[in-house]
């Protein structure tokens, strides 16, 4: 039985091709497919059936936040649906925001966040083992044990939004002083 290639949903502007290309040069060092899908290029109709379908099969997803994403509300709409179809299927969206963009748009559902800087080898590297630990296998495993820690894939550390209309919580996987929330989008001091 052939066994079945690992992939990660790759949420993205078609318009932010930079920032793409450098998470391709990423991925290319793994074994792990990216699965990039852009409406204009999908031709099984209805559009949405062929994004849930490949949402369901990949591993988890990840949203580059680009300067792009709000040039249009197509694109932010599609994203937002690629994001709820990931929290229902309980994957794990991992949002990647460029060191000093700023994008204001919030992103209501994600488990991880990381501001990046891939010129920085230490940031290549790190991603780079995010994609990896989604590569190794998961097992059935006791109750009480992460799978993740068990696949090596990086923790971060929990961080919960103390703004009173958000108390959003995901994993921050960015050395930073101050950051914005990327569920609300307001400014967060670390202790």
């Amino acid at each position: 039985m052939a066994q079945r290639r690992i992939q990660i949903f790759v949420s993205h502007s078609q318009y932010d091709k930079d920032i793409r290309a450098s998470f391709d040069t990423v991925f290319a060092r793994t074994g792990v497919k990216s699965v990039c899908m852009e409406f204009e290029q999908i031709s099984q109709l209805p559009a949405w059936q062929p994004i849930k379908n490949e949402i369901k099969a990949s591993e988890t997803v990840f949203l580059l936040l680009g300067p792009n994403i709000r040039s249009s509300i197509h694109t932010q709409n599609w994203v937002a649906f690629e994001v709820g179809l990931a929290c229902a299927y309980g994957k794990d969206v991992w949002v990647f925001e460029q060191d000093n963009s700023h994008i204001e748009f919030p992103i209501p559902y994600l488990t991880d966040y990381m501001i990046y800087n891939l010129e920085d080898p230490n940031h290549f590297d790190y991603v780079r083992s995010i994609i990896e630990g989604y590569a190794n296998p998961t097992y059935v495993l006791p109750l009480n044990v992460d799978s993740r820690t068990k696949r090596n894939i990086p923790k971060g550390i929990l961080v919960t939004c103390q703004h009173q209309n958000c108390g959003s919580h995901y994993s921050l996987h960015t050395d930073v002083k101050s950051f914005s929330c990327p569920s609300c989008r307001q400014q967060i001091e670390s202790e």
